[in-house]
């Protein structure tokens, strides 16, 4: 009978691999995030990530969940900071957007793992949501400014994935889009 390792290894072990995930995405891309390449990477064996995981897809999702409930969420939900420090904040460093980003646009191929996949890009989703309540962003329409909210992030996501530079000026032109649109009040935190 095989030994199970003890819960603090296994935690360990988990977040290697997800380490290595978030990594290879940034310095190289998603696609080469193979099961393989992970695990060379983590030092781990390819039977590790299929038992921690089940698979390469579920190993991007949840580490997608991970961005999310631990980068993410902590910074959005603050609320000593402005809505502008925030998401400067999510991109310092850039390298977890830019992992959550490429794992949220993933083409999974297999059903379960496509559905947990729409269940995170919903947590987004949601998240966004809250953030534009706090900062009173896009009330009269909040599904909508939600969306667009998601489509700026992760779009300016690949966009730092190129030139870290370029979040001043993209959050500039949020900025006067936002105080441009009549239906929506100034930005407090902008």
């Amino acid at each position: 009978m095989a030994r199970r390792p003890n819960p603090t290894l296994r935690a360990k072990r988990k977040e290697n691999l997800m380490d290595s995930i978030i990594k290879i995405i940034n310095e190289e891309s998603i696609s080469e995030a193979t099961t393989r390449h992970i695990c060379e990477m983590s030092n781990l064996t390819i039977a590790s990530l299929h038992y921690y995981f089940g698979s390469k897809d579920e190993a991007l999702v949840a580490t997608g969940e991970g961005i999310l409930e631990e980068w993410i969420n902590e910074i959005f939900k603050k609320k000593t900071m402005t809505a502008e420090e925030k998401i400067r904040k999510i991109f310092t460093p850039p390298k977890y957007m830019i992992a959550f980003s490429q794992i949220l646009t993933y083409p999974y191929r297999q059903k379960e793992v496509s559905k947990k996949a729409r269940f995170l890009d919903m947590q987004f989703t949601n998240t966004i949501k809250e953030f534009l309540k706090l900062h009173e962003i896009g009330m009269n329409n909040i599904d909508n400014t939600a969306e667009l909210m998601k489509t700026f992030l992760i779009g300016l996501s690949f966009k730092v994935a190129a030139n870290p530079d370029v979040i001043d000026s993209e959050l500039r032109n949020l900025k006067e889009f936002f105080n441009r649109k009549e239906d929506l009040p100034d930005i407090k935190g902008f």
